[in-house]
C-alpha cells in the first residue's frame, strides 16, 4: 500500500472537513451559535472554522459543484466533537428546540449523542471517560 511503509506514513494529519451545504448563513448560525464553534473567515459561498489543528469548512452546493462530485457521496458523512459535558452540550440544543437524537446514550468509552445539521448532516458529541480520553500532543 502506498504510503504504509515501515518509516511510517505520508500522512501527517486531518486538515480540513468539507461539507456541502444548500445554505451557508443557515449552516454557520447552527456551527457557531449551537456548536459553538468560532468562525475564522466567511465569503458568499464558503465559511471556515477552526477547532485544534482541524478546520471545518462549508461550501454551498452549486450546479456546478455537484456535477463534479456524486451528490449522494455526502450521505456517509459525520462529524463527531470530543466535549467535556455531554448534558450540557445536550441542554443548549435542547433549549433552541433540538432534541438530540435517540438521547444521550451511555457506552463502554463514554456519553454520545447526535443531532442532525441543516442539511441532514449527522453531528455527534463525545464525552470520553477518563479512561479513554484522547491524548493531545503538547
Amino acid at each position: 500500500m502506498r504510503g504504509a511503509t515501515s518509516e511510517g506514513s505520508l500522512l501527517k494529519r486531518v486538515d480540513t472537513i468539507i461539507l456541502l451545504v444548500q445554505d451557508v448563513d443557515a449552516s454557520v448560525w447552527f456551527y457557531s451559535h449551537i456548536v459553538g464553534m468560532s468562525l475564522k473567515f466567511k465569503s458568499p459561498g464558503w465559511a471556515e472554522f477552526v477547532l485544534g489543528d482541524v478546520h471545518l469548512a462549508l461550501h454551498r452546493k452549486t450546479p456546478e459543484l455537484l456535477e463534479k462530485q456524486d451528490a449522494l457521496a455526502t450521505l456517509g458523512i459525520s462529524i463527531n466533537f470530543e466535549i467535556s459535558d455531554a448534558e450540557a452540550m445536550a441542554q443548549r440544543f435542547r433549549k433552541l428546540g433540538i432534541n438530540p437524537i435517540g438521547g444521550i446514550k451511555d457506552y463502554e468509552f463514554g456519553l454520545y449523542f447526535f443531532v442532525n445539521d441543516p442539511d441532514g448532516y449527522i453531528v455527534g458529541f463525545r464525552e470520553y471517560k477518563p479512561e479513554y480520553a484522547t491524548q493531545v500532543d503538547a
